[in-house]
């Protein structure tokens, strides 16, 4: 098995665990690969029973690639859905999404909520009438244009993104989802790997703070011989 096929198994499976934890009985996702690229996802979408007989579906997919030197997973983008009901059918009540490489306008890291409330279509009708560029389009999808879903609400960038964790938590705590016996420790564990993970990529984002930092604390630290690593202003910046 090639170091690719290894980690895209290894991605999949602490999908798998994280949602099998929540839901208390197993819940396999595979990693299906093309070329140097993969996706993790499950077929069918996943059951979650709230309240009293209630049922929300979870729909996650990541696409994923190995960066350039073949040491690190790079997630070109994902969905974390939540559906009514007991299937991915029709507009989810709400996503988070990442992208990579958005497109212009679009922030990296985002939250589409799919709600229809007059207030909030007449602003965005307002917006499309004075000129917002997210908001142009062609006369008969004005209606399309207004919808609450196509707005792209900013979660936290490339490094600072909600997680599939996360969303979990939030159907335990707003929707009275009942996880299984071992998903707090679970969250814990991988709450804290996830958030570790980025500060190392948020520290190659910017190693002049990390050195100001460490600095700080008392740390002593030295520049390599070809000198000191460059902040990456286009990352820093990014939406």
């Amino acid at each position: 098995m090639s170091a690719f096929e290894v980690e895209a198994a290894a991605f999949a499976k602490r999908v798998s665990d994280a949602v099998s934890a929540f839901v208390g009985e197993s819940v396999p996702f595979t990693a299906t690969g093309r070329g140097s690229r993969f996706v993790v996802a499950h077929p069918t979408g996943v059951p979650i029973h709230v309240g009293d007989g209630g049922t929300l579906t979870l729909e996650v997919n990541y696409r994923c690639e190995m960066d350039g030197p073949g040491r690190y997973l790079k997630v070109l983008s994902s969905k974390v859905a939540i559906y009514a009901g007991g299937r991915p059918k029709g507009d989810p009540l709400f996503r988070f999404e990442y992208v990579h490489n958005p497109n212009d306008g679009v922030p990296a890291s985002h939250l589409h909520v799919h709600a229809h409330r007059d207030q909030f279509t007449r602003v965005m009708t307002l917006a499309a009438l004075s000129g917002a560029s997210r908001r142009q389009v062609a006369p008969e999808a004005e209606l399309e244009a207004a919808r609450m879903s196509r707005i792209h609400f900013p979660t936290g960038g490339h490094r600072f993104r909600p997680t599939l964790e996360d969303v979990l938590q939030l159907l335990e705590e707003e929707f009275g989802a009942c996880p299984g016996p071992t998903w707090h420790k679970v969250l814990s564990d991988n709450r804290t790997q996830w958030r570790r993970q980025q500060t190392g990529t948020a520290v190659r984002d910017c190693p002049s703070e990390a050195v100001r930092v460490l600095q700080e604390l008392g740390y002593s630290v030295q520049p390599p011989e070809g000198g000191p690593a460059l902040d990456n202003e286009a990352r820093l910046r990014a939406y």
